[in-house]
Parts: structure tokens; C-alpha cells; sequence
């Protein structure tokens, strides 16, 4: 006999599932955040040229390059539920806070797809110093997890309004700017060869303060 717990995880991963399997069927939003990366950092490598150990600008740069990349698609997976109408069925098979756990799932899984994209051309164009692997890597592992479960929640919370696309945009821009100002001055650091131990600890701070008010919101967010 499955238990409540194993009904939720089976839930969650169908969830999931249904999200990598719609996505790989169209790749609109992957393809768009690629777009957008690659035509940046085209752009900015053809008007700049290869920054070097300009670690200040390649921090920011990076960092901006996957948050815009982020919120161009990240918004889809709620916003694709409300335009289809098929919110309603999702709620009779699972409940609020599985669908959302689940989103949030393909979400991270999405930006780490993106990210494997995306940050080896970023060290190759920009002509970026080698990066100090693991402290590197807790910091865009950090960052992309906050990135994640912010916009996943603020998905959730505007996708039955109106005008979802500018909301979104306005919405998380605010929302997200301690996750940038973290992600940016850890990646600093780690090129620096200092410890980002206080950026790792805030990204860790703020995406436990924004699953824990998503645990408590996700049920109650489609009531109406």
C-alpha cells in the first residue's frame, strides 16, 4: 500500500516529468533563453572584447546573462497552465503544493541545462581566468536554487492575472536583486582567491526564506 509520502514524491515527479517532456516537445523557452545568451555574449565580446581579469564586470556580466536568460522562460511553467486551462485538472490529480514542488523541480532543472550552455561560452568569449571549481560551483549551484524557488513562487502567485508577462519582470526584478548582488560578489570572490563563505550563506538564508513562505502560500493560492 503507498503511503501519503510516496503519493507526494510520485506526484511531484509526474509533475516534473510532464514539464521536461512539454518543454523538450517545443523548446520555445529553452531556445529563447539560449538565444538571448549566446546573442549577448556575442554581442558583448564583439563590442567589448575579452575582458581578462576585469573579474568585477565578468561577475556582473555572467550573472546578468543568466538572470535575464531566466526570467524569459521561468515564468512559463504557470503562465502555459492558466493560457490552457488545465490548472484545474492538475489540482484533481495532485495537490497545490505537489505541482508547485514539481515546477519548481523542472525550473532548477532547466537552469542547470541552461547553465551547461551557458557558462562554458561565457569563459571562452569573455577570455575569463580559470574559476576556482568548487567554490565556483556552490555559488551558481546557490544562485541558480534562490533564482529558482523565487521565480517559481512569484510564477505561481501571477499567473491567473492579468498582464503576466510585465508583472513577472517587475515583480522579480526586486525580489531578486540580494540573490544578484550574493551570486555576483561570491563569483567575485572565488576569482579573487577569497572565500565566499558570507555570499554562499546568504544565497543559502534567502532560498530556505523563500521555500519555507512557498510551503506555507502554495496551498492557498488558488482558491479563488
Amino acid at each position: 500500500m503507498r503511503t501519503r509520502g510516496s503519493s507526494f514524491a510520485a506526484a511531484v515527479w509526474a509533475i516534473a516529468r510532464k514539464e521536461c517532456r512539454t518543454e523538450w516537445r517545443t523548446r520555445y523557452g529553452f531556445n529563447a533563453s539560449v538565444l538571448f545568451a549566446v546573442t549577448t555574449l556575442a554581442a558583448v565580446s564583439f563590442a567589448a572584447g575579452r575582458l581578462g581579469d576585469r573579474v568585477e564586470l565578468l561577475s556582473a556580466l555572467l550573472w546578468i546573462v543568466l538572470l535575464f536568460a531566466a526570467l524569459a522562460s521561468l515564468s512559463h511553467a504557470f503562465v502555459r497552465e492558466s493560457e490552457m486551462h488545465t490548472l484545474t485538472f492538475l489540482r484533481l490529480i495532485a495537490s497545490p503544493l505537489a505541482i508547485a514542488i514539481g515546477k519548481l523541480a523542472f525550473n532548477l532543472i532547466f537552469l542547470l541545462v541552461l547553465e551547461a550552455v551557458t557558462v562554458p561560452l561565457f569563459l571562452v568569449l569573455m577570455g575569463a581566468p580559470a574559476p576556482a571549481w568548487g567554490p565556483f560551483l556552490a555559488v551558481l549551484a546557490l544562485g541558480s536554487l534562490a533564482l529558482a524557488a523565487a521565480c517559481t513562487l512569484i510564477g505561481a502567485l501571477i499567473a491567473q492575472s492579468r498582464g503576466r508577462g510585465a508583472l513577472f519582470a517587475a515583480i522579480s526584478l526586486p525580489v531578486l536583486m540580494p540573490v544578484m548582488a550574493a551570486a555576483v560578489s561570491g563569483t567575485r570572490a572565488q576569482w579573487i582567491a577569497t572565500s565566499p563563505n558570507a555570499e554562499l550563506k546568504l544565497l543559502a538564508g534567502y532560498s530556505a526564506a523563500v521555500l519555507g513562505a512557498s510551503l506555507l502560500l502554495y496551498d492557498h493560492l488558488w482558491n479563488e
